[in-house]
């Protein structure tokens, strides 16, 4: 698969085999794929004839030199940008995690310290 410097690296691919993906044009340059009635990507043509797909939540996943590039880059369930998203989201629930633990951590701390005071 020849990509361009854009692409990014997926980690783990699971490719969608036991489904059976169709592609339909919606516009001149800009093709839908979806498997049993589910919108799955999009693929569509840059100004200067790269393909871009994006995933089904329209994160991009990739610039491409051809269609078919593009379109096999959707055939797994790990797109770079879902890895991205969840990631994020994961760090995000940890920081909150943390800041919850050490309000709780003071809050005993608190407690304990006026006990005796009541």
């Amino acid at each position: 698969m020849s990509t361009i410097a854009e692409a990014r690296p997926t980690e783990t691919v699971r490719a969608l085999s036991a489904r059976r993906i169709t592609w339909s044009t919606v516009a001149p340059g800009f093709y839908v794929a979806s498997t049993d009635g589910d919108f799955i990507g999009s693929v569509d043509t840059s100004p200067d004839g790269h393909f871009i797909a994006m995933d089904g939540q329209s994160t991009p996943i990739g610039r491409y030199g051809t269609l078919k590039d593009a379109q096999q880059s959707l055939l797994t369930t790990t797109a770079p940008g879902n890895v991205a998203r969840r990631r994020r989201t994961r760090r995000h629930l940890r920081m909150t995690a943390t800041a919850s633990g050490a309000v709780a951590g003071a809050l005993a701390l608190t407690a304990g310290a006026l006990a005796p005071f009541i």
